[in-house]
């Protein structure tokens, strides 16, 4: 337990930790049995504890100390979120299919990722929602008195027609269950979005203005908002952002880094990024010492959650969507979209369809140059 003691003791708030010992019960009480072995010190001791989120904080200081292995949050999260949804499935054959489903698809993809340390808190969500349209297609079925093996066409064109443009993420599921041959080999279309939310370009320029000028606002939000409307960024991506991918030159001159090059940060804006690193918050205790994260979280060792940072700038007024597609388009009429995907960090085909929207003539360049020489 030394490790913990000196790590809270020596902590440049060392008054806070105090304080959430004395108020945090059951953490102090896990501590006690841990010191004098009643209690082994492994991640099952947290997760089969009478009131596991009350000790997680615990947990995780503990495994940022090296007392505890490594056990990824967000892989631990998924699977208990998913036991949770099994037991409201009623069908034994339903609930073994989502199991085999979950286990091959996206628990492997997600140790995958976990192991590359490229696990980001969007492929959970995107796993919960798959999942959960994969009980509630099984449920449409069930509805209809058929077992996934006799579904049809039909069936898949009016579960997609009588619902939510969300019912499309089934997807992934049907893709799977047809490979497995559990279902037979069928059509289930992407979604194609009909409109594609975007900010006027007005509106842009008056947000960029507010996240420079108002000092009334978050230095975390202006920063963040900044990377969002000067550099198209989604918010998974800023959220998770680490401290190496701004890069101070001894002139004073700061880059950012997206994808294969850095990209200068205009000095106008430089100030706001370098006053929010200078001052990052959730750094003086010993949950986060030294942390490599630009945007830090409460838990030792996380980055700021993507839902919490959304649900920030949705308080400045932000349309996320529409930020994100407004810079994006803007962008890609100043510079080819390779070059905006290479520097960005975006596919090419990501950029090839904000192309199209902005109506850039990027593609079109050679011939017009050429046509230009020959008159």
């Amino acid at each position: 337990m030394l490790p913990l003691y000196q790590a809270l003791t020596t902590q440049a708030n060392a008054r806070s930790a105090r304080v959430w010992m004395i108020t945090n019960k059951p953490a102090t009480k896990l501590l006690r049995a841990l010191a004098t072995g009643r209690a082994s010190l492994t991640h099952e001791t947290f997760t089969q504890h009478p009131t596991p989120g009350k000790v997680q904080h615990l947990r995780a200081h503990m495994m940022s100390l090296g007392m505890i292995e490594e056990h990824n949050r967000r892989i631990e999260r998924y699977e208990t979120w998913l036991n949770q949804k099994l037991l409201k499935v009623p069908s034994p054959k339903h609930k073994q299919l989502i199991t085999q489903f979950t286990t091959f698809v996206h628990l492997n993809r997600m140790r995958h990722l976990a192991r590359q340390d490229a696990l980001k808190e969007g492929t959970l969500l995107n796993a919960r929602q798959s999942t959960s349209t994969a009980i509630e297609f099984l449920g449409f079925l069930d509805g209809r008195g058929k077992d996934p093996d006799e579904c049809t066409q039909q069936d898949i064109n009016e579960w997609l027609a009588g619902g939510p443009t969300t019912r499309s993420l089934a997807r992934t599921f049907a893709r799977w269950v047809m490979g497995a041959r559990h279902i037979p080999k069928l059509d289930f279309p992407y979604r194609v979005a009909k409109t594609l939310p975007r900010l006027s370009q007005d509106r842009r320029l008056e947000l960029i203005r507010r996240a420079l000028d108002d000092h009334e606002l978050y230095a975390g939000d202006r920063a963040a908002c900044l990377l969002m409307l000067l550099f198209g960024q989604a918010l998974t991506r800023v959220a998770a952002m680490k401290m190496e991918q701004f890069l101070h030159s001894d002139d004073g001159d700061l880059q950012v880094v997206f994808g294969e090059d850095p990209i200068e940060v205009p000095a106008v804006f430089s100030t706001v990024f370098k006053d929010y690193l200078a001052n990052r918050p959730n750094t003086n205790t010993a949950s986060n010492p030294g942390s490599p994260w630009c945007f830090p979280g409460f838990s030792p060792g996380e980055h700021i959650s993507a839902n919490h940072l959304m649900n920030r700038l949705r308080e400045v007024g932000i349309d996320l969507k529409g930020a994100k597609n407004a810079t994006l388009q803007e962008l890609v009429l100043l510079m080819p979209p390779a070059i905006a995907a290479d520097a960005l960090g975006y596919s090419y085909q990501v950029m090839d369809i904000h192309e199209q929207r902005a109506g850039a003539r990027w593609k079109a360049y050679s011939e017009l140059v050429r046509s230009q020489s020959k008159e």
